[in-house]
């Protein structure tokens, strides 16, 4: 049995690291941090049991053997000791989920790695108009039928993966099905494959045309249904509204640095639909970005970033906006003597 040790900066570049190697049907046997990077040994076999010695005969016993009288507290003979060290159990990627999500505790994805807004960065009367026109009135939820749209480039299957993923930490014993509509017989995204496959989710792919046979007949709470509508780069507002009359809602993705005039243009969906931005871990929302996504009349309810599934979803609320607008305030700061 050969085992691989990947060493990355994180952990999800150690993962799609033994993924390439190894495949999904890799066993992971430890992970551990050494020197500034994580270090993931795997294998494609589980490794052989250690073999044990023979236990030695008992000596034959002497006719006539000395007895030997203790006074004091007696211990009841054991039958068996138990061993000093347990034998080591490979651990499979599912379990190693599990102890990473009691490690980081109850919150939610949504409430967790939230810093509050800096002092000082109180929030002015047009930030105060600008929150109002583009922030929701409550906090979003996620659908039993949701449909992600947007322009190509903006991330829109990660996205629906990241929506699963989070459904499944908020309402434990959901089960979301990822519906990944096609035009033809294109071959299916290699990351939608593999993060299924880790995520244990349900994956279909009907044809775009049949996709309202695909769904089911009444939207299930405990089997959301997210369509991801990456062959549909162009789905206008006719296509999006037929999907809302059949008890969708939907989501568009847009990356975050567009121009304000590129963001009018993309930013054209049915009343109603939620905005997420994704990408902000690259690159901060700007003002005038956020204030012609709100003249728009959408609201931005969810904020996306980060390569990885887990804990890269936040629902938007005036803290988060709050921080934003500290960012823009701090190079006005600085050019002034």
């Amino acid at each position: 049995m050969g085992i691989l040790t990947v060493r990355a900066p994180d952990s999800q570049q150690a993962m799609e690291e033994v993924l390439r190697r190894l495949g999904p049907e890799a066993y992971i046997l430890s992970t551990r941090q050494r020197d500034g990077l994580i270090e993931i040994r795997a294998a494609r076999d589980l490794p052989p049991p250690p073999v044990r010695p023979a236990e030695p005969e008992p000596p034959e016993a002497d006719p006539a053997p000395r007895r030997l009288t203790l006074t004091g507290l007696t211990v009841p003979p054991q039958d068996e000791a138990a061993p000093l060290r347990a034998v080591p159990r490979a651990q499979s990627f599912g379990e190693l989920l599990e102890d990473r999500k009691r490690l980081t505790g109850a919150p939610l994805v949504a409430e967790r790695s939230w810093l509050p807004p800096r002092p000082g960065s109180e929030a002015s009367h047009g930030f105060e108009a600008l929150a109002c026109r583009l922030l929701p009135d409550a906090p979003p939820r996620i659908p039993a039928r949701l449909v992600i749209a947007g322009l190509p480039g903006a991330g829109k299957t990660l996205l629906a993966l990241r929506f699963a993923a989070l459904a499944m930490e908020e309402r434990p014993g959901v089960e979301p099905l990822i519906l990944a509509p096609r035009l033809g017989t294109e071959a299916v995204d290699a990351r939608l494959r593999h993060w299924t496959r880790l995520l244990a989710l349900p994956l279909d792919r009907p044809p775009l045309a049949d996709l309202d046979l695909a769904l089911a007949e009444e939207p299930d709470p405990l089997r959301p249904e997210i369509v991801d509508l990456s062959c549909r780069p162009d789905a206008g507002p006719e296509l999006l509204g037929a999907l809302m009359e059949a008890g969708a809602e939907v989501v568009l993705a847009l990356p975050a640095g567009l121009a304000p005039r590129a963001l009018a243009r993309w930013a054209v969906a049915p009343a109603g639909t939620r905005v997420c931005l994704t990408r902000t871990d690259l690159w901060t929302p700007e003002e005038a970005e956020l204030a012609a996504l709100a003249g728009t009349g959408l609201r931005l309810g969810w904020e996306s970033g980060g390569a990885g599934v887990v804990d890269a979803l936040r629902r938007m609320d005036r803290d988060r906006l709050g921080l934003w607008a500290g960012e823009w305030a701090r190079p006005q700061e600085e050019e002034e003597p």
